[in-house]
């Protein structure tokens, strides 16, 4: 998990040096249409790494790509703290974003075939606790701290995964799929013990053997019996990021300084990282409880009435020109209520639901297509949510937002 951490550095990373960078004293030197690619150039490396994961899922492990994951994200924190041009700073982000690419896709499928169905739905779920804690972690250094030495720190992140990870065992799944049974069994034994291995391994082998009979490739993604789960993949992919929290989070402190008066951005951005940390924890509690469909329905329900509210309020500010400085807090409780509504179910479980739809030889493709899904349309929304808040106001990201969420629904 701590590759789903150095995920969240990565992700909270714009929020507190956009604002730098754009600035008079800014390090590098930049226009704010430049700084288009700041934000977006990880979501399109990010995009190739799930790719990549689609040629190499089923040659190389689980483990073994989230290990090695570690040497890219090492070599882009060296990158983009020693970075002194905008290429430089580029080609930082762009390493970063391959090496969030390949754990976005691998992590969910590394943690549900090592976990048991009681608690596969929380283990999963873990994944967006660690992405928000680390955007928190870097909320806060970032404020204070130079980029050169907030992104030494976050080397040290990395560099720690790879010495823990080290240890952890293969996917069980992977390695009777390549017919290492006794490297299988002995993965068990550290997972589950003794007791439990010979039969998990038994149960495995039998959806092997059934997987095997049926050979399949990429294409088998599309055929008939797998177009349903494609459509809900899709579905909740559009759901989850056509709601704008990938926007939401990169502008985080920007939007906060809509509320300046009365809370301070990096404060606002520590309670809307929190929000996030707090109920995704309650949700990876519930989820195996409550179901993934009840909390999903009251997720999409409550970000909806919270973004017509929001677009309503800078309509009326912006538009209007109503005075509104009795409630000069409106931006930071509507981003907070967003939050906490996103938190209960879209933040969760369209990640790992790739990785629970489909069978085992089936799972690098399924992933792949599902982080293809995500880094496209987070590279889209980023770019339309920073255009129009740049030309036309707040109002419009809010409102068209709320419209592709209730379509979604």
């Amino acid at each position: 998990l701590l590759a789903a951490f150095s995920s969240g550095l990565n992700l909270g990373w714009t929020s507190p040096y956009l604002p730098t960078l754009l600035s008079e004293a800014s390090p590098i030197t930049m226009t704010a249409d430049q700084s288009y690619w700041v934000v977006t150039s990880y979501l399109l490396s990010g995009l190739c790494g799930s790719i990549l994961l689609s040629i190499v899922g089923r040659k190389i492990g689980r483990k073994t790509i989230l290990l090695w994951s570690s040497v890219p994200f090492c070599t882009a924190w060296t990158v983009i703290a020693f970075a002194s041009t905008l290429p430089i700073l580029l080609i930082g982000r762009i390493i970063i974003g391959l090496a969030q690419g390949l754990v976005f896709a691998t992590l969910p499928m590394y943690l549900s075939e090592i976990s048991d169905k009681e608690i596969r739905g929380f283990l999963c779920s873990l994944i967006s606790v660690f992405l928000f804690l680390g955007a928190m972690v870097i909320n806060v250094i970032g404020t204070y701290m130079t980029i050169k030495i907030s992104s030494l720190i976050c080397l040290i992140i990395p560099v720690l995964q790879f010495v823990t990870f080290f240890w952890m065992p293969e996917s069980p799944n992977y390695l009777l799929m390549k017919g290492k049974r006794e490297e299988a069994r002995q993965a068990l034994i550290a997972l589950k013990g003794s007791d439990e291995a010979d039969r998990s391994l038994d149960v495995i082998v039998e959806v092997i053997e059934e997987n095997r009979l049926n050979k399949t490739g990429f294409i088998s993604i599309f055929e008939k019996n797998n177009r349903s789960k494609l459509v809900t993949l899709l579905g909740l992919r559009v759901a989850q990021q056509f709601c704008g929290v990938i926007a939401f989070n990169i502008f985080a402190q920007t939007i906060f300084q809509e509320s300046a008066d009365s809370i301070s951005p990096l404060l606002g951005t520590v309670i809307l990282y929190t929000v996030q940390i707090v109920f995704s924890v309650l949700s990876s509690l519930s989820v195996d409880k409550l179901g993934r469909r009840p909390l999903l329905i009251v997720s999409a329900i409550g970000t909806i009435c919270v973004l017509l509210a929001g677009g309503a309020f800078f309509f009326i500010r912006d538009v209007i020109k109503a005075d509104t400085s009795h409630v000069s807090f409106a931006p930071a409780l509507i981003l907070i209520l967003f939050t906490f509504c996103y938190s209960l179910g879209l933040q969760t479980m369209p990640n790992f639901m790739a990785a629970e739809l489909y069978p085992t030889n089936l799972k690098p493709y399924a992933c792949t297509i599902g982080d293809v899904m995500f880094y496209s349309f987070s590279a889209i929304v980023s770019q339309y949510f920073q255009f129009t808040k740049d030309n036309y106001g707040l109002f419009v990201p809010f409102w068209t937002f709320a419209v592709c969420s209730i379509i979604g629904l």
